[in-house]
């Protein structure tokens, strides 16, 4: 008779939060500087920031380079805390960040599309553009972040 040998370790205990936080800030960086980029450009030929940040009964805000780069960073930071917890207590992590962030950058696309008539499309979708990027590049930096972790344990 054999004993049976040891159950396989669980990649999972073996992740670190803040190595997904700091994959997040990575990529939220990246995503900063290219929303700044996408920012000077859409400036430069004309296309006015102003909006509406509490709706049309407030005075109209103007979105400049360091709204751009706080908001990139803050969701990056959020996103890199929440994937770290998450992926502790999830098997297949990568797949959920995926569809997570998916959702939350598609969702976010309501900021832009809901303000008053008086915001240009322009503005809109510059800003629809800047959230595209800052939620993909995000996303993706997450998910393979995670990926990563997997292979190296699992090899």
């Amino acid at each position: 008779m054999t004993l049976p040998g040891p159950l396989p370790r669980d990649p999972r205990p073996h992740r670190r939060v803040r190595n997904s936080v700091r994959a997040g800030l990575v990529w939220s960086v990246v995503a900063s500087g290219i929303n700044l980029a996408i920012w000077l450009f859409s400036s430069a030929i004309g296309i006015d920031f102003l909006v509406w940040p509490q709706g049309a009964s407030e005075p109209p805000a103007g979105v400049g380079p360091l709204a751009i780069v706080g908001a990139s960073l803050v969701a990056g930071l959020f996103g890199g805390i929440v994937t770290g917890i998450f992926a502790k207590v999830v098997k297949h992590a990568v797949r959920w960040v995926i569809i997570g962030g998916a959702i939350l950058t598609a969702t976010s696309l309501f900021g832009p599309w809901e303000q008053p008539a008086e915001v240009f499309t322009s503005t809109r979708v510059a800003l629809t553009l800047m959230h595209l990027v800052t939620g993909g590049l995000v996303t993706f930096g997450l998910a393979r972040g995670i990926w990563s972790d997997d292979r190296a344990v699992l090899t």
